[in-house]
């Protein structure tokens, strides 16, 4: 392996995605497929193994998340420089990769030049979330969630299994037919969860869940 170039460790749940980006950067002289996870809690095992320069890693897979893992392995190593992949960029989304200590976000439809890109810049130690975002733009999403003035009970009504379950896939950006699948129930079920999850909880919308989430540790 040539000196200097940037090994990557590579974390998604689905064989034909890491394959996919593996193969993207297989021509790329100056960065280097260290190691692959297929979960959470892999990623956090072959990271501290291998350490690599950068980790790219899928926000949502099973059992335990990148995000998840992420926040566990900044917790041992504060220089780890962690690019999220996901099928989503919601503001959320950009807010909850920014809260677990994630230097980038790129969607997974990202062209191999912007691959490149984002890799070379979060292992530089920069924040890269795409042209869209800039600084400040990434400020004020921090500001709007974390310092949201709504009235959201800490000790609020007990919330399930099912809710608990359905709450942390919708921090993870996932979509009712996306949990639905996952759950192994029916769109129309997961929808009807939500909706009473959200009354209960009395809030609104879908930003207003994952402040709760946040505020209340329910992901910790």
């Amino acid at each position: 392996m040539a000196a200097g170039r940037i090994r990557i460790l590579l974390a998604d749940d689905h064989h034909l995605v890491r394959h996919g980006i593996a193969s993207l950067l297989e021509s790329v002289p100056n960065i280097y497929i260290a190691g692959e996870a297929g979960d959470g809690r892999e990623l956090i095992t072959k990271y501290f193994d291998l350490r690599p320069d950068v980790v790219v890693t899928d926000i949502s897979m099973p059992g335990l998340s990148g995000i998840e893992a992420a926040e566990k392995i900044l917790l041992k190593d504060k220089d780890a420089r962690i690019l999220f992949l996901s099928v989503h960029d919601s503001m959320e989304i950009v807010y909850k990769v920014l809260r677990a200590g994630g230097l980038g976000l790129i969607n997974k439809t990202i062209a191999k030049g912007d691959l490149v890109y984002a890799i070379e810049t979060v292992n530089s130690g920069e924040r890269y979330f795409g042209s869209g975002y800039t600084e400040e733009k990434l400020s004020r999403i921090m500001e709007r969630y974390d310092d949201d003035k709504e009235e959201i009970a800490g000790d609020g009504p007990e919330l399930t299994d099912n809710d608990l379950e359905i709450l942390k896939l919708i921090c993870e950006g996932l979509q009712s037919a996306e949990i639905a699948e996952k759950m192994n129930l029916s769109k129309k079920t997961i929808d009807k969860h939500r909706a009473a999850m959200m009354k209960k909880l009395n809030v609104t919308n879908t930003a207003q869940l994952i402040r709760y989430a946040y505020k209340n540790n329910i992901l910790a």
